[in-house]
């Protein structure tokens, strides 16, 4: 099943391929992913970096802004378009501080507002 982030077209066509079932992005455009998410409520919860070696994808970097993100507490459906811009310009300061050549990818966690919720769920049921 496609996760609301996929659905979007501009995301779609931004993408420069895929990781197993993520779609990856190359330094700017993964920029502009994150704009459109920001425009789509969709929150980036991380960023990763891989290394693209002869069709071989090894981890090179990962963001830790999440770990800011404690002071949220529980996030409300009110909360939801702040959340997902408090994240989205985290995930844009960190990748404007990690820039790659075209030997990278990026890979966005994500998560829209629906699909929270169904996280939070299935943690509750655990």
């Amino acid at each position: 099943m496609k996760s609301d982030f996929e659905m979007i077209p501009a995301i779609v066509a931004t993408a420069s391929g895929a990781v197993g079932n993520e779609l990856t992005f190359t330094f700017p455009d993964v920029l502009t992913a994150i704009r459109v998410c920001t425009e789509n409520d969709i929150a980036v919860l991380g960023v990763e970096i891989f290394l693209v070696q002869s069709n071989k994808f090894q981890a090179s970097g990962c963001s830790t802004y999440d770990l800011q993100m404690g002071s949220w507490g529980e996030v409300g459906v009110s909360d939801w378009s702040r959340y997902v811009k408090y994240n989205n310009r985290l995930a844009e300061e960190f990748i404007r501080q990690n820039p790659t050549g075209d030997e990278h990818v990026y890979v966005l966690t994500n998560s829209s507002w629906q699909e929270f919720c169904q996280l939070q769920q299935k943690g509750r049921k655990l």
